[in-house]
């Protein structure tokens, strides 16, 4: 899985986690504010419901007879009243009260009483049934009882009824003046229309207010505090508090969390972030070693730990990025130092010819002495020596720079490998080189002249650095699309840190006291000859001696390459 795939699949993860939880939050205060509304907004005034809500309400049993359900049975206590199922012919089927003053049946004259009482409530449930509500509320009936009573004074059963539900009993005269105020405390008086609009609209009235015109022309008003008072507009304002303060509640704990998670979000994207980006500024100051953070790291493992696993990849490429830089510096320093050295080495190399020139040439011009022709040849012929070598050394060292910018041009022909070696073989002077052995079927495409350079270099080498004696072996294997060329002596080996510079340019000069037959770049010229041919070289050595193996590609095409 890619770092893209992973970062795409760890966000998709966070984010889920964010809309769950803002998801549980919202339903949690969605409940929450539906439960308030309800256990504060209980009551349900049962003359407001429609006639299909109330359809599930009565059900008839196999025997023939009617039930009504507990919850219109409760609703028609709650609302001071109560509820029977009528047929069309005024027979009760069910009613809320079991008495026998509430269960006898109707007649047509009651029907037509009710409707100028305006105390019943009928909803049709078809098939001649009927939900019939029929309020009963302590104002009526105290009032009902005083009038009955038809005295004066209040005995002291009506008066204790009267104060057991917090009632007022008032007289008015026919012109609406209030007269007396029989019972209970005083409040404002009521006026004509203020009677009349307590009689509608249960929910709305603060007070349920029963009232008869008495014999004598007076009006007589029982008042009692509506318990189920609960007018429209308090609560659709109390309602719409309620649903700001919890949208206010909302968003702050949507800003509160959203602050937490970006924290945890941040923590767990920004602390590796900050991390690499530490290591790579260690990296430009060229400090390879990791950082040491038990946070984001397991102690143990030393692997990042499974919540910053997603940036493995990114950990793996910078580990390698700082194990590559700090071999390149390594290998920097040591081809400075190599640099150096050959500068110092080269430097002694021109050095010590010229030094020699100037001393003969001296001696020539000195008028001190006298030089005899023999002597003379002497001086000139130690002079050409050191001039020729001089000269080689120069041109090796132009030559391998012309390789390193591909400035040579390359004549290549097919040619049979182990043929070509066993020519070369013949006309060079060197001693203890067996025959060629190996494939006769061999064919490579290569520059004669410039290979046969590659062969001076590294035959001779094998002859010039073993003792003598010692059997220098060629031998030719043919592969699939290669063709490999080994060269193998039985010399002391090359010493492993030798062997690691074998090749290169700036590893040492040639000390032109000792020997002035080669430059020291011989070895450096055939590596990048054999690179130019599109093929590879390396050495193997070991106190058996030594082996330098050449591949080069199999190809019977001939081509001019020009390399550029």
């Amino acid at each position: 899985m890619g770092l893209s795939t992973k970062m795409t699949t760890r966000f998709l993860a966070y984010f889920f986690v964010f809309y769950a939880v803002l998801l549980i939050v919202s339903i949690g205060l969605i409940a929450y504010f539906i439960y308030d509304v309800m256990e504060n907004n209980s009551y349900t005034d049962i003359r407001e419901l429609d006639a299909f809500e109330l359809e599930s309400d009565f059900r008839k049993n196999p025997n023939g007879a009617y039930h009504l359900s507990q919850d219109l049975i409760d609703s028609a206590r709650e609302n001071n009243g109560l509820v029977q199922l009528v047929n069309k012919h005024g027979i009760v089927l069910a009613s809320s009260e079991n008495n026998s003053d509430c269960c006898q049946n109707y007649s047509i004259a009651e029907f037509v009483n009710m409707t100028k009482t305006k105390e019943a409530f009928v909803w049709d449930q078809g098939s001649g049934l009927f939900i019939v509500f029929i309020e009963k509320h302590p104002a009526t009936q105290l009032l009902a009882l005083i009038v009955q009573e038809n005295s004066e004074i209040l005995s002291d059963d009506i008066k204790k009824k009267l104060a057991e539900a917090d009632a007022i009993f008032e007289i008015y005269s026919p012109e609406g003046m209030r007269e007396q105020v029989v019972f209970g405390p005083t409040k404002q008086a009521l006026s004509g229309i203020e009677i009349l609009a307590s009689s509608h609209n249960y929910a709305e009235r603060k007070e349920v207010v029963a009232s008869r015109v008495l014999d004598n022309g007076t009006v007589a008003v029982v008042r009692v505090n509506n318990a189920n008072y609960n007018p429209f507009e308090p609560a659709f304002i109390d309602g719409m508090k309620k649903f700001g303060i919890g949208l206010l509640l909302f968003h702050l704990i949507l800003f509160f969390f959203t602050i937490l998670f970006s924290f945890w979000i941040g923590t767990r994207f920004g602390r590796p972030v900050l991390y690499f980006l530490k290591r790579i500024e260690k990296l430009a100051k060229q400090e390879f070693e990791p950082l040491d953070d038990r946070k984001l790291r397991n102690h143990k493992t030393g692997r990042l730990k499974r919540k910053y696993r997603v940036y493995e990849n990114i950990d793996q490429s910078l580990s390698e990025l700082a194990n590559t830089l700090e071999a390149n510096e390594r290998k920097i320093k040591q081809t400075e130092k190599l640099r150096e050295d050959w500068i110092t080495g080269l430097s002694h190399d021109l050095k010590t010819p010229l030094s020699s020139i100037f001393g003969y040439s001296t001696m020539i011009a000195s008028d001190e002495y006298e030089w005899s022709d023999t002597e003379i040849k002497g001086f000139a012929k130690t002079m050409q020596e050191k001039s020729t070598y001089m000269n080689a050394l120069i041109e090796d060292l132009t030559y391998t720079y012309q390789l390193k910018n591909n400035a040579i041009t390359l004549n290549k022909v097919n040619v049979n490998l182990l043929e070509f070696i066993e020519a070369y073989v013949k006309n060079v002077v060197w001693k203890d080189l067996q025959k060629p052995q190996g494939s006769i079927s061999a064919k490579v495409s290569i520059d004669p002249k410039l290979f046969a350079r590659v062969l001076d270099n590294l035959v001779g080498n094998a002859v010039k650095h073993t003792p003598e004696g010692t059997k220098v072996l060629l031998e030719v294997e043919q592969k699939e699309d290669t063709v490999r060329l080994t060269i193998q002596d039985e010399g002391q080996g090359i010493p492993k840190e030798e062997l690691e510079n074998l090749f290169n340019r700036y590893y040492r000069g040639t000390n032109t006291t000792t020997e002035t037959s080669g430059t020291g770049l011989g070895l450096a010229i055939a590596k990048q000859l054999v690179e130019a041919h599109d093929g590879n070289i390396f050495v193997e050595s070991d106190r058996n001696g030594t082996k330098v193996t050449i591949t080069l590609p199999s190809n019977t095409q001939k081509h001019i390459k020009k390399l550029c």
